[in-house]
């Protein structure tokens, strides 16, 4: 099973309690057909870019999950009927990218160790370095 990242954006003019019962209800949907929700973000209410469906406003839903490409697909289709949302997207995930994307940065075992870079040498005005001295005996033997 693959970690799938589904961020929606329901109507602003829903409850919390409307929201709570939706979210519920999707995830009932996702338990019955094997799908197991991994965390779950709320966003909040926030302003749109442009107007959907006469709404300035929606209410931001980050959902992870680990499903399979049938699950998705089925899921598109239901959220495609459901008046409540806006819009939504969902995309695959990597393994272990969960933190990462939540934090802004890349996975941990991704990032490079700081004691692993050398440092770099001073060059001294009027000394030359080992590649400038190379290139001057190349120059030299032509």
């Amino acid at each position: 099973m693959r970690i799938y990242e589904t961020m929606l954006v329901l109507d602003p003019e829903m409850s919390k309690e409307q929201i709570d019962g939706f979210l519920e209800k999707l995830k009932q949907f996702l338990g019955d057909r094997g799908a197991k929700v991994l965390k779950v973000e709320e966003w909040g209410l926030n302003t749109l870019a442009y107007e959907i469906k006469k709404k300035k406003k929606g209410y931001y839903l980050l959902l992870y999950l680990n499903g399979d490409a049938a699950l998705v697909a089925e899921m598109e289709r239901n959220l495609r009927l459901m008046e409540e949302v806006l819009r939504y997207l969902i995309v695959k995930r990597e393994e272990g990218d969960i933190e990462a994307s939540r934090q802004g940065g890349e996975p941990e075992q991704a990032k490079e160790p700081e004691q692993a870079k050398e440092p770099e040498q001073e060059e001294k005005p009027g000394e030359e370095t080992t590649e400038d001295q190379e290139s001057a005996v190349a120059e030299e033997g032509t």
